[in-house]
């Protein structure tokens, strides 16, 4: 009697432990064959999206923001493990697609980004990506839902289209973009008014929350990407369509301006700046030309209207 009293809870122990067994291994095999491009590793924390290149060096994601969970894909490799159906329409392809195949498992945070570190339009001192990122404040982003990675206005704010009024002022593809927008409207958000005026910061680099995005269906963003696979517009201006229906895609007014000064302390921590509502001093200069010098920073600053680093100090 003794012997089998004492068996009881043995059993009960080993059915106990069993079942948690059984319970994280059919979680495993849900998770990977409702999802297969999906694994286990993807249900962390936070995400950086890349949208790159063959030609990008990358590398700079993994060496310098080795606690983001990078998704890199590379948009002109048909071959690369993480890649897009079509090469077209710029950075959205890698962002609506990475937004499809990952819909049922989400992180809490997402980043959306370009494949380089130094772009002209980084909002910083010398067009650096790396502490941009570094000083990205995610408490703010929880409390917003979408956050922009720019905070001067120019390009892109007050107004940078008129959808419902197109002009001829400004260069090509911002006229071409305007006269478009309307029409590309009603297909990407059919149940919303066209804007009288749309806009942002730009250059399609924005931090959100997985609350956010999922206040569109799956089907409503399987809809952008069907219409920028489709599209006759060059990928100059679907993309640059795109670039100004993000921060309306992700909830966020038509206009959507937040004075520099408040933007770098909330969203990054740098406050106490000297500022207007459209740019703060000694953070960021508008450059002639939009390729980055060939060894930049070390090289290139002082020519061609591109500062020396260190200006702002």
């Amino acid at each position: 009697m003794a012997n089998r009293a004492f068996r009881a809870p043995i059993r009960l122990l080993s059915l106990f432990f069993a079942s948690i067994l059984l319970y994280y291994c059919l979680r495993s095999f849900l998770i990977s064959s409702t999802s297969p491009s999906i694994s286990s590793s993807d249900l962390l924390f936070k995400h950086l999206v890349v949208a790159s290149l063959k030609s990008d060096n990358t590398s700079w994601v993994g060496e310098h923001l080795p606690d983001w969970q990078a998704k890199v894909y590379v948009a002109d490799d048909p071959k690369a493990q993480l890649t897009v159906p079509l090469n077209k329409g710029r950075e959205s392809m890698v962002y609506l697609t990475y937004i499809i195949d990952h819909y049922n498992h989400l992180p809490d945070y997402m980043v959306f980004i370009h494949g380089l570190r130094y772009q002209w339009h980084n909002d910083d001192p010398i067009y650096d990506g790396v502490p941009i990122l570094r000083n990205l404040r995610l408490p703010y982003v929880k409390s917003v839902g979408y956050a922009p990675l720019r905070c001067t206005w120019v390009p892109g704010c007050p107004a940078e289209l008129h959808p419902l009024n197109p002009t001829e002022k400004g260069l090509p593809t911002r006229v071409a973009a305007e006269r478009a927008y309307a029409s590309a409207f009603k297909t990407l958000l059919p149940n919303e008014s066209v804007p009288k005026e749309v806009g942002a910061t730009c250059s399609s680099q924005f931090a959100v929350t997985r609350e956010r995005v999922r206040r569109r269906r799956k089907s409503d963003y399987e809809r952008m990407r069907r219409w920028l696979m489709n599209t006759d517009l060059e990928d100059e201006i679907s993309g640059r369509i795109m670039e100004y229906a993000w921060h309306i895609i992700m909830g966020m007014s038509p206009v959507y301006c937040p004075p520099a000064g408040e933007c770098y302390c909330i969203t990054f921590g740098i406050c106490k700046l000297n500022c207007n509502a459209a740019r703060c001093d000694k953070r960021y200069v508008l450059p002639t030309y939009a390729q980055i010098p060939n060894g930049w920073p070390e090289h290139g600053g002082g020519e061609n209207g591109w500062p020396t680093p260190g200006w702002n100090e």
